[in-house]
């Protein structure tokens, strides 16, 4: 009897022990409680910690995984490097056209030449484009004075619109008044001007006209047709030199017109010398 008491005595008090240790793993570490029941509490309480902690680095893990994305990186850089390379393979491609271009000229590398070569050359094969080039710096020149002339034409019709004007005007002075042979040679001045327009243009349609056809010209030059490409790049070249020598043709023409401008007629001079005699 004694025995059984003592044995009921030792479960009860069994179960009392037990039973705040069963709190404490309700509470599994997630309030402070578990940790004020003794050391099994403290217990769960610490591998709840380690479970945090083992959720840590699973958060770590997760970052490492994310730092992957430093392999974009690389493959920004393989991109980089492949436009790069792209780059390189245009400008490469773009060196052999070049070449190609000049191969396919051959007689008309020569066209770089000075303006003296296009002015004073006896070449044959030169002849073509030479024609070509003073007709062209004639005809440019020509427009020029066209361009002259109705700047004259301008400044003709603004003189006499002043002498009119001041004939007009009541208030102006009787000494300033215009008189009738000023309006007349005004109105006159007018007239040749418009006149020289009319020549002028007729030359410069003329001078247009002369100019030969630039693809015949190198075609004759290269000895076979020449493509787009060919007179694109002729044309740039040929363009500079018509400014050259329509600029040296101009200098020779004001030059001789100086000249003759100084020279005495030769029948003016007979008269001098009958009339000193």
């Amino acid at each position: 009897m004694t025995t059984r008491k003592t044995l009921l005595a030792a479960v009860a008090a069994f179960a009392l022990l037990a039973t705040p240790a069963l709190a404490g793993n309700g509470n599994g570490g997630g309030n402070g409680n578990g940790g004020s029941h003794g050391n099994s509490g403290g217990s769960h309480g610490n591998s709840g910690g380690g479970n945090s902690g083992k959720s840590g680095t699973h958060g770590n893990s997760g970052q490492s995984k994310s730092g992957k994305s430093t392999h974009g990186k690389s493959a920004s850089a393989k991109s980089g490097k492949k436009t790069q390379a792209a780059v390189d393979d245009v400008e490469v491609a773009a060196t052999p056209k070049e070449k190609n271009l000049h191969a396919k000229l051959g007689r008309l590398n020569s066209l770089q030449r000075n303006i003296n070569a296009y002015m004073n050359s006896k070449s044959k094969n030169f002849a073509a484009v030479q024609a070509y080039v003073m007709a062209s710096a004639n005809a440019q020149n020509a427009q020029a004075a066209v361009e002259a002339a109705n700047q004259a034409v301008i400044d003709a019709q603004a003189a006499l619109d002043a002498l009119n004007a001041k004939a007009a005007d009541p208030t102006t002075p009787p000494d300033e008044v215009p008189t009738q042979d000023e309006l007349d040679a005004a109105q006159a001045a007018l007239d040749d001007a418009n006149q020289a327009v009319i020549d002028a243009q007729a030359k410069a349609d003329e001078a247009v006209a002369d100019v030969p056809s630039l693809d015949d010209a190198l075609a004759e030059m290269a000895n076979k047709p020449v493509d787009d490409e060919v007179t694109e790049w002729a044309t740039g070249v040929l363009d500079d030199k018509i400014d050259q020598v329509a600029a040296k043709l101009a200098e020779q023409d004001a030059a001789a017109a100086t000249t003759d401008d100084t020279t005495t007629d030769p029948a003016e001079e007979e008269t001098e010398t009958e009339t000193a005699e």
